[in-house]
């Protein structure tokens, strides 16, 4: 294979040279401390660099006075010595004249490393396509997430005063108080939207059952009313049901229509009416669907920063459904171990998708079957299904509980359901009882009731 890479790449050894001159210098602790936190070893191209850099880390991380002894010594110890050409290169090396303002100097190296990283992935994209290591559709969701990853750099949070932090808090903390918005996204239940406060910007949170229990319809419920009621962008990935199955659910919930009478034909001039109407009402909410299967969490990403870049609207909710059919990339670890491992991966790469785009990730999940033989049969987070890494990267986790044993002949089906809320990271758990409407794809809130004598 043919090298893919120019023959010179973006490089700049002079001002390598000066900034780590000026950031050795006596009285350039301050600067140091900060620009070398900022750098990484392959900000810089030559070697001697590298390890001079290195050193110059490895120093103010063990707080020892920077002068070309304490230096001279850490090479050393390094092995990084001769790199250098020994005492006297690094003495010429930290000859090199200063600079007033290293800062310049830094993020002129960072653009440079920027722009070989640019290269490479280019090449890289190149290699592979000529090499048809993978289908194209895969190639092009790689790069698209290589890419936004690049855009975004590394990104500083410098520290910020309580004052400053006060002011964005309490006006946010005064909002709830006096009735003018919520922390979070409410999902239309309102003693789950008591208890959670809404689905919080960046939090993850975990929906299981075991099948036929119905979380994908409460999922659903949750999408559509979020949308209907408070405009909510919310993105759907069902990776079980078509597309066209996902809408005829949201259809019959929303227009309380048997769906299963209707794809029978069982159904009358009215009903046609309704099920228009509801569909008219539906095309106007910002809802999006996608039904590709065996898609991974890599590729989830690329679609969200796509339909970001594209639509100039932040998306607010998003549902995955479910868990376990997701595939992890070819070119993964976790694709070669165990199923825990990968569905570990596969979580955490949700959490971060979770805070690095700052909105709820709603991700369905199976349940282990040992729920099925304990009395009661009531959930709890060690039923998990593959890992316990899902408990330890959510921020939410969610059991829906109901009695799933036969009834007799004639006896009326016991629709009564819980929602059991087993973790919450910043707030109290609790339990939300539910009314399960399997015709119409629809849970409730079970209505309160007062004994009376």
């Amino acid at each position: 294979m043919a090298d893919w890479l120019p023959e010179r790449l973006p490089e700049d050894v002079e001002a390598e040279r000066a900034l780590l001159a000026t950031l050795c210098a006596p009285g350039a602790e301050l600067a140091a401390k900060d620009l070398a936190f900022q750098l990484q070893e392959d900000d810089f191209v030559h070697p001697a660099h590298r390890a001079v850099f290195k050193a110059l880390r490895d120093l103010i991380e063990g707080q020892i006075d920077i002068n070309p002894l304490t230096l001279k010594d850490v090479l050393d110890q390094n092995g990084d010595l001769g790199r250098v050409g020994g005492y006297p290169g690094l003495i010429e090396l930290l000859g090199a004249e200063e600079v007033g303002r290293p800062q310049v100097l830094a993020d002129l190296l960072s653009r440079k490393h920027k722009l070989r990283q640019l290269i490479r992935l280019g090449a890289q994209m190149v290699r592979q396509a000529a090499e048809e290591e993978a289908p194209p559709e895969t190639l092009v969701e790689q790069a698209a997430t290589d890419l936004m990853r690049l855009a975004q750099g590394r990104q500083r949070k410098d520290l910020q005063h309580v004052g400053d932090v006060a002011r964005d808090a309490m006006e946010s903390l005064l909002d709830r108080l006096e009735g003018r918005g919520s922390s979070g996204l409410r999902v239309g239940f309102s003693r789950l939207d008591s208890i959670t406060q809404g689905f919080q910007p960046g939090n993850l949170i975990i929906l299981a059952a075991r099948p036929g229990i119905g979380k994908t319809a409460l999922a659903l419920n949750w999408l559509l009313r979020s949308a209907m009621y408070h405009k909510a962008h919310a993105a759907f990935f069902s990776l079980e049901m078509s597309k066209e199955e996902v809408f005829s659910r949201i259809l019959s919930a929303h227009a309380r229509v048997n769906m299963k009478h209707v794809q029978a034909g069982g159904f009358d001039d009215a009903v046609q009416a309704q099920l228009l109407r509801s569909r008219d009402a539906l095309m106007e909410l910002p809802i999006f669907i996608n039904d590709q299967a065996a898609i991974t969490v890599r590729e989830i990403t690329a679609m969200v920063d796509r339909h970001l870049s594209q639509s100039n609207q932040k998306l607010d909710l998003l549902i995955v459904d479910y868990l376990q059919l997701l595939s992890s990339p070819q070119d993964s670890r976790a694709a070669k171990q165990s199923e825990a491992v990968r569905i570990g991966e596969i979580s955490r790469a949700f959490k971060l998708l979770a805070k690095d785009h700052g909105i709820p990730v709603v991700v369905l999940s199976q349940l282990n079957r040992e729920v099925e033989h304990r009395q009661g049969g009531r959930p709890q987070l060690s039923d998990l299904r593959d890992s316990g890494a899902i408990e330890q990267d959510a921020d939410m986790v969610m059991f829906i509980h109901r009695r799933m044993k036969p009834t007799m002949e004639g006896e009326e089906e016991d629709r009564s359901a819980e929602l059991l809320l087993a973790k919450h990271r910043n707030g109290p758990t609790g339990v939300v009882p539910l009314y399960f409407e399997g015709e119409f794809a629809t849970f409730r809130e079970m209505e309160r009731t007062t004994d009376s004598d």
